[in-house]
């Protein structure tokens, strides 16, 4: 059992500015009318919710990291230099200007403390001082003893490039997002950091493997463009 969850909201970038996040005081970041960000929300909060159920691992492994950043550039080069096949119709086109993305920890820190919280759905507010963030969420869960490779649910969003139509990439529509917006947001050219949490845990009898990404700056800003060709 395999799921994946569209876009989340693009927030408002939050003013203040000069500080590490280890200062921010992420209950002033500005969020849309009554959410609250989800430092701020969870802020006391820094293990698993008991929602989890049994919790086997929190946080990726160092070596989970290096796969999860290396899997991002990988398939961004791929599609940048016009090796992606697949599309509707494909093949997609290459990439004039895709930046290679760079791990950032405090978008990790924030993405961690939502996935702790084992709901699946996108937070309504996880932006940083500095910028808006997108996100992209996906989740697999076995009956077996083992746990989908981290790998494995990155690719579920790599997979949407074949429901995408590369006429879309220099004006990104609102139809059909829902059905490609994990693979624009991560070929969005102007993203250049990433940062994820992870939560492997078993409820009801299944092990389940769940990662949230935050993106910086966010992708995903209908009517403008994935990349430049």
């Amino acid at each position: 059992m395999m799921k994946i969850c569209g876009l989340g909201y693009l927030v408002v970038i939050a003013t203040i500015i000069g500080l590490s996040y280890g200062d921010t005081d992420y209950c002033q970041i500005k969020c849309p009318r009554s959410t609250q960000h989800t430092m701020c929300i969870y802020g006391k909060s820094t293990g698993p919710s008991s929602k989890c159920g049994v919790v086997k691992a929190a946080g990726p492994t160092a070596e989970e990291k290096s796969q999860i950043l290396q899997e991002h550039n990988e398939f961004r080069q791929k599609v940048a230099k016009g090796l992606e096949n697949r599309g509707k119709p494909g093949p997609q086109p290459p990439a004039k200007n895709m930046k290679t993305l760079e791990w950032d920890d405090e978008l990790a820190k924030i993405a961690q403390r939502w996935a702790n919280q084992c709901d699946f759905k996108h937070d309504r507010c996880r932006n940083v001082a500095t910028s808006s963030v997108g996100q992209n969420l996906a989740m697999q869960s076995s009956s077996g003893d083992s746990f989908a490779p981290v790998k494995d649910l990155i690719r579920m969003w790599e997979d949407e490039v074949a429901l995408f139509n590369p006429r879309n990439l220099n004006k990104l529509p609102s139809t059909g997002i829902s059905q490609t917006g994990h693979y624009t947001q991560m070929v969005w050219a102007e993203t250049n950091k990433v940062g994820c949490g992870t939560v492997k845990y078993n409820k009801d009898g299944w092990n389940t493997h769940y990662i949230v990404c935050n993106y910086s700056p966010s992708g995903n800003y209908l009517g403008e463009s994935v990349y430049k060709v």
